[in-house]
This record gives structure tokens, sequence and C-alpha cells, in this order.
């Protein structure tokens, strides 16, 4: 579900749709992005959903590396911060760079709870 919901925010500008809500420079809220929202957010309810659950093997792992989990958390939020910021201010390209930073984190969780 993620990955339709991914493939549909990716779409060119110009099968979009109008422009809903204009938030910044370069970014806005479009037709098409209303409509991706609705997979994307299902996928990640069941993503994080699947990784509460195993709340109990990352904690684990947190505890056996405090140095690398710390780090972890703290290249995932500062990759989900250059995507909030990059939204609302003139670091245009900036979102491509949080969105990798926040999903190798995100990646990194997944990969534990499985393996564990």
């Amino acid at each position: 579900m993620m990955g339709a919901g991914l493939a549909m925010l990716a779409a060119p500008a110009a099968i979009e749709g109008p422009v809903i809500l204009p938030i910044s420079p370069g970014h806005a809220l479009s037709v098409l992005d209303a409509i991706a929202v609705l997979p994307l957010v299902t996928g990640s309810f069941f993503l994080y959903r699947g990784l509460w659950h195993r709340r109990g093997s990352l904690r684990a792992l947190a505890l056996r590396m405090p140095g690398r989990a710390g780090a972890v958390l703290f290249v995932g939020g500062f990759g989900l911060g250059l995507l909030i910021a990059s939204a609302f201010s003139a670091f245009f390209w900036w979102w491509a760079v949080g969105a990798v930073v926040f999903g190798a984190a995100l990646l990194a969780a997944v990969f534990v709870v499985c393996v564990q």
C-alpha cells in the first residue's frame, strides 16, 4: 500500500491535477497528493503497528547497544525534521535527503524486528 501512495506522490506535476493548498514556493497539495494520502497512511499504520507489537525486540537491542540505538534515533529524527522543514521553507530539495535518512532509520528498525 505504501508503494502505491509513494508512486502517486512521485507522479509528474502534469497529471497531479489542480492545486488544493499551496504550502510554500515549490510545494503544494494537489488533488493526486490528497488521494495518495489514503494508501500512504494506511500502509504506514500497518508498518508502525507491526513495529509497536515487536517493540520488545527493539528495546532489547537498544539495551545491548545504546550508542547505536541513540544514533539511529537521532538520524531518524533529523531526517524527519528535514522533511518537515523543507516543506515550509526554501530548502526545496532537502526533502529528498530527509526522506532517504528517515527511510534508512525506519528500515533499520524493520530489519531488527524481522531478524529477531
